[in-house]
């Protein structure tokens, strides 16, 4: 009877285990997604700048690459704390399949 309440919480800790991995999985994907929005608009802003540089004069034109540079270390900046919550995420998910390698090594 130990031996299967002792399989019993071993399959309820590898469900719980594996709904963790599930829900890392799917934040991982979401902030994959919101990185490459934030990649896609600095693109797009990139390209509507330089489309728009040869009708600007050099003070319009410098002021708009300021405002563009400021932009575009924003966008670094947010990108640079996605990055690091994928990181963590993804160190979460292995830490977490390492826990579900250890439980089934154990049965």
């Amino acid at each position: 009877m130990s031996r299967d309440i002792n399989y019993d919480v071993i399959l309820q800790a590898l469900e719980q285990l594996s709904s963790l991995v599930k829900e890392n999985q799917n934040e991982l994907k979401e902030l994959r997604l919101a990185i490459e929005s934030n990649t896609n608009e600095m693109k797009e802003l990139r390209l509507n700048v330089e489309s728009n540089t040869s009708e600007l004069k050099d003070s319009s034109h410098k002021e708009l690459m300021e405002r563009i540079d400021s932009v575009e270390e924003n966008l670094s900046e947010k990108i640079r704390k996605v990055d690091a919550k994928v990181t963590i995420l993804s160190n979460e998910l292995l830490e977490t399949k390492a826990d579900v390698l250890r439980l089934q090594q154990a049965r």
